[in-house]
């Protein structure tokens, strides 16, 4: 019956299908075998699909996992050769995972495998619809040299199929980044710290160590157009913590950029540490503002938010006690309930993320290594 429509309007009825479909009419038709194959139409098929539902992937035992972009997973770790003798030699590994077509592509990570000074960033280009990797290697900011390097930023996109170095490299080596990232758009954004020698005595606002060491918080991007970083200031209550412990870091609410902030607090009254949450939202029409959009207290042993739902609620991981499984839990922000659904797992192996169908990879070679 094809032959009686005309195939521009077959085109447009077969970009509108879910993935699954297109995969069995690849071997239906050839003529449509190449229209799906070719790269204008795995690119620009995200276009045509509705909004992404939540994926969630669970693991007997703790991967780690960066962030999800255009229906991509980024894995990471190390690979061992089983022809090497008793498994010594282990080569770093990052494998890019599209669930829709359950196909995956691994990507040597380049350089020596020190995890304490590097982080990995992972996001697909919205423009390009290219999956790029980017490797931050830290400068050790207690080095007694006076040099002032940048740290070591190395780049990999899969059009290019190779790792390379830009010219653009973070503005100075005191700069520390982390492993918490999230992707809007464009940017790749870490969650970030300044450390610097302190030449005021007398701010006691600033984040000063017993070595005159300044902790300033701030935000780095990762233009994936243009390979550009640029470094986000935070608000003063965001960047600066005295002498309370506060760890940070991003994601996203309703593709906004967020700061998640994380305090403990012991009580002898308590039965268990009160965990505080903090979740601020960057409003984008006023340049470094954050709007604070609610405050969460459990407690319990620790509490993690692994990503927000469509409705600002809070998708977390939670262990109430030390050594038993975590818990996947919904925090309502108005009634300040939280839901258990359920599902439990070892502490750091429950993963959330945002979901959506697409083609990325299906023109490369299943478990190909680059």
């Amino acid at each position: 019956m094809s032959e009686y429509v005309a195939f521009e309007i077959q085109a447009e009825i077969i970009k509108k299908l879910p993935v699954k479909s297109l995969l069995r009419f690849r071997s239906v038709s050839k003529p449509w075998k190449s229209l799906i194959d070719i790269s204008e139409f795995i690119s620009g098929y995200r276009v045509h699909q509705p909004d992404p539902q939540h994926l969630l992937v669970w693991y007997k035992d703790p991967v780690d996992t960066n962030e999800n972009s255009q229906g991509l997973l980024c894995f990471y770790g190390y690979y061992q050769d089983p022809s090497h003798p008793r498994f010594k030699f282990s080569t770093e590994m990052a494998v890019l995972w599209n669930p829709s077509i359950r196909k995956s592509i691994c990507v040597t990570v380049p350089g020596e495998s020190l995890w304490s000074k590097f982080v990995l960033g992972f996001g697909v280009c919205h423009i390009t619809n290219d999956p790029t990797i980017v490797k931050i290697t830290n400068v050790d900011t207690y080095s007694t040299t006076d040099d002032d390097s940048s740290p070591m930023v190395e780049v990999f996109t899969l059009s290019k199929g190779s790792w390379r170095i830009p010219s653009n490299n973070l503005p100075k080596k005191s700069i520390q980044v982390t492993w918490s990232q999230v992707v809007i758009d464009n940017f790749i954004y870490w969650a970030a710290f300044d450390q610097y020698l302190d030449d005021d005595d007398d701010d006691d606002d600033d984040d000063d160590d017993d070595d005159g060491q300044i902790q300033k918080n701030l935000i780095v991007s990762f233009d994936m157009t243009t390979h550009e970083f640029k470094v986000i200031d935070l608000p003063k209550s965001l960047a600066y913590h005295g002498f309370v412990r506060v760890t940070q870091s991003v994601s996203k609410v309703r593709d906004s950029l967020a700061v998640l902030e994380y305090i403990t607090y012991t009580d002898s009254q308590l039965e268990s540490e009160l965990q505080v949450c903090d979740a601020w939202i960057m409003d984008h029409s006023i340049p470094h503002m954050f709007t604070k959009l609610f405050t969460i207290e459990k407690e319990c042993d620790s509490i993690k938010i692994l990503g927000f739902t469509k409705r600002g609620e809070a998708m977390m991981e939670t262990q109430d006690v030390y050594e038993e499984p975590a818990s996947l839990v919904v925090y309502e922000p108005n009634s300040k309930y939280f839901n258990d659904t359920g599902i439990n797992g070892e502490r750091g192996a429950l993963i959330v993320s945002l979901y959506m169908e697409t083609l990325l990879l299906l023109d490369q070679s299943d478990c190909s290594v680059l």
